[in-house]
């Protein structure tokens, strides 16, 4: 079994996938993917994996269907990849391949059978409110893992895809109202951006799901506003280990690094102020328990809390200084769109420094007056070690294709 045979299982006259205002019916996906596959076949004979760099949705989706319709392992690959992976040794029962985002260091290629993704379908469509009637809004590529997830959920369900390519909230409201989607599916930062391109509400959205990064009771506030009969849903999870905790919108706070409780089926514990993870649905080549290096700690309730990646622990003159926390910090002010923090070497000895974004456009005088307020907020919240040697304002931070911020800013701050 694999995502085309699935698809072949659907009401091949039902809408599957709304795209650019171009519509296409399931049977119409299944042939364009036959005939996708056929080329794919001709063209890679003789290589297990394919490797496919397409920037746009349709070919990518035609492309990752047509392999599995020929028996070819697909690997989408992300649009800011610039070198070619190390394709591993394919595990008998795969029929897909994965890429980690890389935020904090090298993108690896990760093998997945069917089952690991689709023996979870049924219970995460019924806790994201998805039915074989939804319409599900999403914007950007299927290289992202999460993305190319629900997609197929969806198809699983027998239910459509509406989706855009451009990057566009006023596009995404006006698709959002036209197709009278109930089920929203952005990263938190794109969400945000929606209620500003809205006149008055949406009441048929009943349910927004949201991953990749952290959102409290404020920002989930906002949304209420444009979505009033929204159920607004958090998720924590990984390419490695599929979905793994989540958070729903009366549990949400001003501490906006809680993530939830684990979903059905997975067990989650904290050994040593690390979290571990063990469930079924992971990719192929995996013990569980396993450990993304993502550090954390449980509530006496049961709740999971996000303290960052192993990586994000600096050492300021012999103290532990969390990235993750600074940036916490900084976005809980409310001028403060959003915050990241890395560290530098000055005068041979580490520090932190932090780029943030506005909510709005300042003038530079404006800007001073808001890092003197920055830098008064910080003392009283912040250890003196804690304290970022320097504090910037630009115009956007470095984003993987998923949304996560970029860990990899050294690099990218050479072209800044």
């Amino acid at each position: 079994m694999n995502f085309f045979e699935m698809l072949k299982q659907q009401d091949g006259k039902k809408l599957a996938l709304a795209l650019e205002e171009k519509e296409y019916s399931y049977e119409q996906l299944v042939l364009l993917s036959e005939k996708k596959g056929k080329e794919i076949k001709e063209k890679y004979a003789g290589q297990p994996v394919v490797m496919i760099r397409e920037n746009h949705i349709l070919p990518q989706l035609l492309s990752f269907l047509g392999c599995q319709a020929v028996g070819k392992i697909p690997l989408i690959l992300p649009a800011d990849v610039t070198q070619l992976p190390e394709i591993p040794q394919v595990p008998p029962e795969a029929c897909m391949a994965v890429m980690t985002s890389g935020s904090t260091g090298e993108p690896k290629v990760l093998f997945r059978k069917y089952e690991s993704w689709a023996d979870f379908f049924s219970t995460q469509n019924r806790i994201f409110g998805v039915t074989s009637h939804s319409r599900m809004f999403a914007q950007g590529s299927l290289a992202f893992t999460g993305n190319l997830n629900l997609y197929m959920a969806q198809f699983f369900a027998g239910a459509a895809m509406i989706a855009t390519n451009v990057f566009d909230p006023r596009k995404w409201a006006m698709l959002i109202r036209k197709y009278e989607t109930d089920l929203i599916y952005l990263i938190p930062r794109k969400l945000l951006l929606l209620p500003r391109c809205i006149p008055g509400e949406m009441p048929a959205v009943r349910h927004i799901l949201a991953g990749s990064q952290s959102m409290g009771a404020r920002e989930a506030g906002i949304l209420k506003k444009s979505f009033p009969n929204a159920h607004i849903l958090l998720y924590y999870g990984a390419s490695e280990l599929n979905y793994i905790t989540y958070l729903e919108n009366e549990q949400m706070s001003d501490v906006k690094n809680c993530i939830g409780k684990p979903f059905p089926g997975v067990d989650v514990e904290v050994k040593d102020g690390e979290i571990f993870v063990t469930t079924p649905y992971h990719v192929e080549n995996v013990t569980c328990p396993y450990s993304l290096n993502d550090m954390g700690h449980m509530d006496e309730n049961g709740y999971l809390f996000f303290d960052g990646r192993k990586d994000d622990i600096v050492n300021v003159r012999g103290r532990k200084v969390s990235l993750l926390r600074i940036e916490n910090v900084l976005e809980e002010m409310e001028f403060v769109k959003e915050a990241m923090a890395f560290p530098v070497e000055i005068q041979g000895e580490q520090r932190v420094n932090v780029w943030i974004t506005l909510w709005e456009e300042k003038s530079a005088k404006e800007e001073t007056k808001i890092l003197r307020t920055i830098r008064q907020n910080l003392v009283s919240r912040l250890a003196n070690f804690e304290l970022p040697f320097q504090c910037d304002i630009v115009s956007q931070l470095p984003h993987t294709e998923s949304g996560k911020k970029d860990r990899r800013v050294l690099e990218w701050q050479k072209s800044y």
